[in-house]
């Protein structure tokens, strides 16, 4: 049990996890259980502290799922861990872990599991489909990764991915994972995208499974205001917050989803911390007359940002419906390829703050 490896892939941690539960079950009687949308559950006494559990209920699965209906505890093989006072490490899924994500979701407080689809296991049960979709492994037929990947190399790609919790979803779409300030999983969108990273398809939002009280949509990437303690821009899609990221990293680059998902009352959670907003050019009076009615902090900044001026300073034309990205997308270049970096070292005079300017 202590000499464990830490999850290098998806077979080292399952094989962690069934290590871990036929450890702590030895000598205990393990009953075989329902199956559950294709998942083999299994009975057992609580291995719990201070649970001495003459009738078994405590439910498991291989893929690191459990549950004490006498207990009121339920998670997934970390909690476990932590609970037995074990190192957790082993039970992480790698692609998150590697990300500094494995603090996301928190599942230690939630209501009755519920099931979005019958077809797929999507329980939250034990988080397996959250972290399936985080798999760094599927990003090869993620349209929205691999245009990350050719555009600022493999290794700010996989930041950005996973700071952004982007996943993976059926037929190559992008899953855009939303948790609030608490890190409390809340709701996902997933988009289809082509190749150049233009939206192609249907944007659709769900749940799987996640408890009522958690169903709300806070800004996209609100979980790093936490974090960072930095100024935070407001754009509108998820995709621009995302690449701003790395555009920019000296704020935090947050999302509302939409031009009509401003929610005012949704900003009192960054206290007095200034906010920058950079709406689509086509929404720019509109957001102008809704941050009008919000009323600074003491010592606080806010402002809108004419985001056309971009264009307008290079004397480009301005694209009607134009975002941040679309403009650094088409004029600045920033890589982080080691290749790239050597070229960058030899070639300083050519870069400014934001990377390599094409003009």
């Amino acid at each position: 049990m202590h000499n464990l490896n830490h999850s290098e892939n998806n077979d080292q941690k399952e094989a962690n996890i069934r290590q871990l539960f036929d450890s702590i079950l030895t000598g205990k009687i393990t009953k075989s259980g329902a199956l559950k949308n294709g998942v083999k559950w299994y009975k057992s006494n609580c291995p719990l502290p201070g649970h001495l559990d003459k009738n078994p209920s405590f439910n498991f699965n291989y893929s690191g799922g459990w549950t004490c209906f006498a207990c009121n505890k339920k998670g997934d093989a970390v909690l476990l861990a932590k609970e037995l006072n074990l190192d957790p490490k082993p039970y992480y899924n790698n692609s998150t872990d590697q990300m500094g994500l494995i603090s996301l979701p928190r599942f230690d407080d939630r209501g009755p599991l519920k099931v979005a689809h019958r077809n797929e296991y999507k329980y939250v049960e034990d988080i397996t489909y959250f972290r399936k979709t985080l798999n760094k492994e599927l990003y090869n037929k993620n349209n929205l990764a691999l245009y990350y990947k050719k555009k600022f190399g493999k290794n700010a790609a996989l930041l950005i991915l996973g700071q952004y919790l982007i996943g993976t979803g059926n037929n190559g779409s992008a899953i855009y994972w939303y948790a609030d300030y608490n890190n409390n999983l809340c709701l996902s969108k997933t988009m289809q995208y082509d190749r150049n990273g233009h939206k192609n398809g249907l944007v659709t939002t769900d749940y799987y499974g996640i408890p009522d009280r958690n169903r709300k949509k806070p800004l996209y990437g609100e979980w790093l205001a936490r974090k960072y303690k930095k100024s935070i821009c407001i754009h509108e899609s998820e995709k621009t917050a995302s690449v701003m990221s790395i555009y920019d990293r000296s704020k935090v680059h947050l999302a509302t989803g939409g031009v009509s998902y401003l929610d005012l009352e949704a900003l009192n959670v960054y206290g007095n911390r200034e906010l920058i907003f950079y709406p689509d050019v086509d929404a720019h009076q509109k957001w102008c007359d809704l941050v009008k009615k919000i009323k600074p902090k003491k010592g606080q900044n806010i402002e809108v940002q004419d985001t056309s001026m971009l264009w307008e300073l290079d004397n480009l034309d301005v694209p009607p419906k134009g975002d941040c990205a679309d403009y650094h997308f088409d004029n600045v270049d920033i890589r982080y390829d080691p290749e790239w970096n050597n070229w960058l070292k030899e070639n300083q005079h050519l870069v400014g703050p934001m990377g390599l300017s094409r003009n």
